[in-house]
Formats: C-alpha cells, structure tokens, sequence
C-alpha cells in the first residue's frame, strides 16, 4: 500500500492551503503548519490537486516529493516532531488531528488516506512513548514556562489568551505556580479549563483588559485586528509589562512586537532560538527515535503488503 503514497512538502503558505482545501474535497490530505504545508495522497493525486494552481508557482522552488516508504517515513518524523525546529515538540500533533479532522468532514473522504493517517497516529504515540518521554521542556509549553521562571515570581498573575490544546499545555504546567487568567472566544472551552486547572477568566468581551498586564501569552493566530488599536499600540511603551510571549503564527501582535523592547517580549521565532539551544540536551534520544521509525516505516510496508497483495495498477487507485 505504501508504494503509491505520494507527499509533496512546500514551504508554509496560507493562501495554498486555501485554494487547495477548495480543490481537494477530500481526496488528498492537507496539513499547514508554521513550517511546511503539506498534501499527501496517492500516486497522481496531489498532482492533480495542484494543478493550475496559482499559488504553487511562487513555491515551486521550495518543493520537495516523497514517494513511498520515504513519504510514511517523511510523516512519522513530522508527527514526531523531528522535522521541526523544536525537536521533540508536540504541537504538531494537535496540528495534525485538526487536520485529519478537517478532512473527514468531506463527504467522501479518501478511506486509504484514512487508513494510512490511523496507523501514523498510533505509530506516532508508540515513537514518542518510547523513546521521546520526558523531553517537554523543549516544547512550546515548556519553553514558555522555563521564560515565565526566569521572569516571574511564584503567584504571579499570568494572563493567557486562547483556549487551544496550546493553551492548554501551557496551563498544565504552570498552574499550581502561578495565578492564571485565561480569556478565549470559545466559552465552553474556557469553562471546561477554569473546572480542570481551576483558571480565573476574563471574558472575551473584556480581552483589551489582558493587554494591560504585566505577563501575557498569546496562543491565538490571527490576521484579524481583535484589540483595540490604541490598546495594542499601548504595548510599545507600557511600563507595567514584563514579558509578552506570543506563540502564534499568523500573530495579532506583529504590528507592535518589533517595536517592544526584546527584553520584554518574545515571539515564534524567538522560542524556536530558545529551542536550538537547547536540542542538543536531547540528541541522543532523537537519533534513538529515527531508527525506530525507520523500523516502524518498513514495519508499516509488510503490513500493507499483507492487506492489499495486488499492486496500485492493478487497483487503479489514482
């Protein structure tokens, strides 16, 4: 089976993830991240997919295909983590499951697709549970929390803006230290953290309060103006501020951040600095990890071969 899986992986773009989602209709997988944009399907599939596309062109240079065993190879390695600039990191888990979520909800979605992405996740958890445990403080979270140590007193008030898996993470381990207050558009959501982690919140409605506060982390990505503009500009020359983490990719804050002193403030790029420091505390477990996917991947081709004896063209699956 995975002798026909094809994936192509373009540096991150909103706009193709977009045009191909419109196009795709369930026929090849998209996943967009702030570091790649990927589409995963069977032999001409993403081809097909892609093309005529105007956004593919001003991309074409930053392409790159995997075929087969590469391709599975290829995913298991982004799942995990490894193919990102925080090794180890977990996010990209949640990235992918709202994606595979995403694709399910068309009315008929590739079921081989869906096979191969149901073993990834449970291959992916084996990886990471084996050989990639207790390595969270290079993940965003944990970069965020060794931030708010060196910067925070215990029971300081930290305000934290969405209510995502990120989010989340973040509440998990910082918690029991220090105060949170959590102000997200999904009301449900907020409640379900404020009964788990026992979180103060804010309502949305009163979100340009949260700016006002000496320690804030943005998890929410957004190119919409969602603060009050005066508020926002406020930020550049706010005494009360200690430290601004924001985490996200497109960021509501970009038009400010630059102009906040770095000792203040701390975007993605700068957390992704924070981790290529600190990756090479880790290595060793990684180097362990990628032979064990490589094992899983070959694992994963006797598997298929099991299930589906008759080659591609004789399945015509295209």
């Amino acid at each position: 089976m995975l002798n026909g899986l094809k994936l192509i992986n373009f540096t991150p773009s909103e706009t193709l993830e977009t045009a191909l989602q419109e196009k795709a209709k369930g026929q090849v997988f998209i996943l967009r991240t702030c570091q790649r944009t990927l589409i995963l399907g069977f032999n001409g599939q993403p081809e097909l997919v892609t093309h005529k596309l105007k956004e593919v062109a001003s991309l074409e240079a930053s392409k790159e295909v995997f075929k087969g065993l590469n391709a599975y190879e290829f995913l298991l390695e982004t799942i995990c983590g490894l193919k990102s600039r925080i090794l180890g990191e977990n996010e990209i888990v949640h990235q992918f499951k709202e994606a595979y979520a995403q694709f399910l909800e068309h009315d008929n979605p590739n079921s081989l697709i869906q096979n191969v992405l149901e073993k990834l996740f449970k291959d992916a958890k084996e990886i990471r549970s084996t050989h990639l445990k207790n390595i969270g403080l290079q993940t965003y979270a944990g970069i965020t929390r060794k931030i708010l140590l060196d910067k925070a007193q215990a029971d300081s008030q930290i305000f934290i803006l969405g209510s995502g898996e990120l989010a989340e993470d973040i509440i998990k381990i910082t918690h029991r230290r220090y105060k949170i207050v959590l102000c997200a558009r999904n009301i449900e959501r907020a409640q379900e953290l404020q009964n788990k982690y026992k979180v103060t919140l804010l309502a949305w409605s009163m979100r340009d309060l949260a700016l006002e506060q000496q320690f804030i982390i943005n998890t929410i990505g957004t190119k919409q103006e969602i603060f009050v503009q005066n508020t926002l500009e406020a930020l550049q020359t706010s005494k009360k501020l200690t430290q601004l983490i924001d985490l996200s990719e497109p960021s509501p804050f970009t038009t400010v951040s630059a102009k906040i002193p770095q000792n203040k403030a701390i975007n993605l790029e700068g957390i992704f600095k924070v981790g290529e420091l600190l990756n090479t505390e880790k290595n060793q477990k990684v180097d362990t990890a990628l032979t064990a996917i490589k094992e899983k991947t070959r694992h994963r081709q006797y598997h298929f071969t099991l299930n589906f004896p008759f080659g591609w063209d004789e399945l015509q699956f295209a």
